[in-house]
């Protein structure tokens, strides 16, 4: 039966086809099971494969398409501006100031809520027409007196682009929940969710010193009669109180900033570097003629010249400091000598600092006065490049020379550093008693959540709540940079330079970033690393740093130019409790958000662009650096790269939530989503 089934043979079966019976078919025959079998595995293996073939479909589909950006929502305009922000606010919707514009989209259905246009253009011609009156009668009085000096009439049409796009430059968009404001350098307006009509309007006079937001609160500041007058504005409910506190020596409210917006450049400087210059090779007696060259600023402009640019550099810089050294002679200014900014003014170091509980006050008197004066350079070299024959491939080295030297004659190579004895005083707002001592070195207070920290010249001192005394350390370098409210917004490259988290303060310098015990002031570790800029913390305390890969010399030496030298982004992940390096990345931009498993780093590049002072050494080549942008998300766990957004322009605004990401480009507002697991 195994063989033939209910038949003796092959012949049995013939016959039984013939006459046409219809045979029972025998479940054991060895045919049957074997074409059962097959069939179980042509199904199974076709199951399997097609399984398979909808994973690697998926992982496709999610590898190449959902888990890199893609545009979800994206509105174009003709004009071209040159400021502009964003905020989600609501479901789905999304408040956005692009120039002047201000208005609300659905971003699901790619639909316009309302738009409206905060510029007045009826007083932008009134303006323009008494800039052109006033010019008009100053170049009449200049052909009379002296004619070979006077100017030349402005285009209106230019001037009046140009106070247009001031007038949208000095706007800022608030959002809190549906209530949307917008401060301009006159007033504070409150817009209407529905209508985007304006509501509620606050003045803001010349007089207000600072705006500052603490959370959901705006805190405008006013000096008037000798008193302080603080005014809160509550964003979601719009009540305004004021509050008068100081006494007759008001001293600056401290602006919330962690430092310079450059990580490169901005801690790699000494202590003196304000008013100082870019690459000299614009128009002679400009606003900057005359400066030290800021050597940062200098190396990053120098980086985006074209190839020509960079060969005939040389000959730019010869030519511009020839002229500088004629107009020096020629200057027939009165010989009183100028006065140079005052490292020890005790006014500009009175400050005031917003708190959740309120105001942290502290008054400085200079005690005794020591400016310690030191070279910022190295030593001239005693052959130089430009005496012998000069090659193309020696432009860099030649421009470094010239640099440097301009940077001598420019009064750029000594550094001055604060050593002076100050009496520093800070008041708490949740004490009466106030704290009184000695700092050496200009003053800076960081009021955190359990203590207060007074950073002075390679030293920190640190108060608890009753504004007494815990301890003081000594630092490697300085401490620069200013505090930073955490109410404030997110600041772009991190926290700091004090930090207080889980019992431990964090405090980077110049070069280096200390842990100590937060009550006893015990170093738990240390860190080396010049340039860092801020820090982020994840959902498990990991510290991320936003640093770079310069050296100390870069500190040393800080007023030493070199335009070949390229000072790289890197941001390093360290073990909170023994300050062990866990990884170290190059993502070619520092980190600018975490938020659990989405970190990102974002790199842009801007050219020089204005309509009317276009560089006049510029050649367009195809060499030149582009402007672009690089959005980069970042493993939290190896720092390797696991997408790169790419586009071929320069934003005005970048901000994110988790995984989606809101551009505002001088022609587009986008928004992008990825999906992530």
């Amino acid at each position: 039966m195994a063989l033939f089934g209910y038949v003796c043979s092959p012949l049995c079966r013939g016959k039984a086809e013939d006459q046409g019976i219809d045979l029972p078919v025998y479940a054991g025959q060895k045919n049957v099971v074997e074409a059962k079998l097959w069939r179980k595995t042509v199904l199974v293996v076709g199951s399997v494969a097609g399984v398979i073939a909808a994973i690697i479909g998926v992982w496709i589909w999610y590898a190449w398409f959902a888990s890199v950006p893609s545009t979800i929502f994206s509105v174009r305009f003709t004009d071209k501006v040159t400021s502009g922000s964003s905020a989600f606010a609501g479901k789905d919707q999304i408040v956005f100031l692009h120039g002047g514009t201000l208005a609300r989209y659905d971003i699901k259905g790619q639909k316009e809520i309302w738009s409206r246009n905060l510029i007045d253009k009826a007083k932008l011609q009134q303006d323009v027409q008494r800039i052109m009156k006033e010019s008009k009668e100053r170049i009449d009085k200049d052909n009379s007196d002296n004619p070979e000096f006077a100017g030349k009439m402005p285009d209106p049409q230019k001037l009046a682009k140009r106070l247009e796009r001031n007038a949208a430059e000095s706007m800022h968009l608030w959002v809190s929940g549906e209530n949307i404001w917008i401060m301009s350098d006159e007033k504070l307006t409150r817009f209407d969710w529905s209508s985007g009509a304006p509501g509620k309007e606050l003045e803001i006079k010349s007089r207000f010193g600072n705006v500052l937001r603490r959370g959901q609160e705006l805190l405008l500041v006013d000096d008037e009669r000798g008193k302080r007058t603080i005014t809160h504005i509550d964003l979601n409910s719009s009540d305004i109180h004021t509050e008068q506190i100081g006494g007759s020596t008001q001293p600056e409210v401290a602006a919330a900033t962690s430092g310079t917006n450059n990580p490169k450049a901005g801690r790699l400087m000494a202590s003196n570097t304000k008013g100082t210059a870019g690459l000299p090779v614009g128009a002679v007696g400009g606003k900057d003629a005359g400066k030290p060259l800021d050597p940062g600023k200098v190396a990053e402009q120098a980086q985006h010249l074209s190839l020509p640019a960079k060969i005939a550099l040389p000959a730019v810089l010869a030519n511009n400091r020839s002229q500088e050294r004629t107009l020096k002679e020629l200057d027939d200014s009165s010989g009183a000598p100028k006065k140079s900014d005052d490292l020890n003014d005790p006014e500009k170091d009175a400050q005031m600092i917003p708190t959740k509980k309120g105001f942290i006050q502290m008054s400085v008197k200079l005690v005794e006065k020591k400016i310690v004066t030191r070279s910022g350079m190295k030593s001239a070299p005693a052959k130089k490049i430009l005496d012998g024959n000069l090659h193309a491939s020696q432009s860099l080295e030649a421009a470094n020379e010239m640099l440097n030297d301009m940077q001598r004659e420019r009064g750029g190579e000594m550094v001055e550093e604060d050593q002076s004895r100050y009496q520093v005083k800070v008041r708490h707002p949740e004490t009466d008693s106030d704290w009184v001592g000695e700092i050496i070195g200009r003053a800076e207070v960081f009021p955190l959540s359990n203590v207060t920290v007074i950073a002075g010249s390679k030293m920190i001192v640190v108060l608890d709540k009753s504004n007494k005394k815990l301890w003081q350390a000594t630092l490697t370098y300085d401490v620069q940079g200013r505090y930073h409210d955490s109410e404030q917004e997110d600041p772009r490259y991190g926290e700091g330079p004090c930090v207080e988290k889980d019992k431990t303060l964090f405090v980077f310098d110049q070069g280096v970033l200390s842990s100590f015990d937060l009550m006893t002031g015990n170093v738990k570790w240390r860190v080396p690393s010049v340039g860092i800029s801020g820090m982020y913390f994840d959902d498990q305390g990991a510290i991320y740093l936003n640093t770079t890969d310069a050296g100390p010399d870069t500190i040393k030496y800080s007023r030493q130019i070199d335009v070949s030298q390229r000072i790289g982004e890197v941001v390093m992940k360290v073990e909170p409790k023994t300050g062990k390096t866990l990884w170290t990345a190059h993502p070619g931009g520092g980190i600018s958000y975490i938020s659990g498993k989405f970190i990102y780093s974002v790199q842009s590049y801007a050219p020089y662009d204005d309509d009317e002072d276009e560089s006049p050494y510029t050649v367009a080549t195809g060499f030149e650096t582009q402007p672009h942008l690089r959005i980069k998300r970042i493993d939290p766990k190896t720092g390797k790269v696991l997408w790169e957004h790419y586009q071929a322009r320069a934003p005005l605004d970048v901000e994110f939530d988790k995984n989606l990401i809101r551009l505002v480009f001088k022609k587009e507002v986008q928004v992008l989503r990825y999906m992530s697991f």
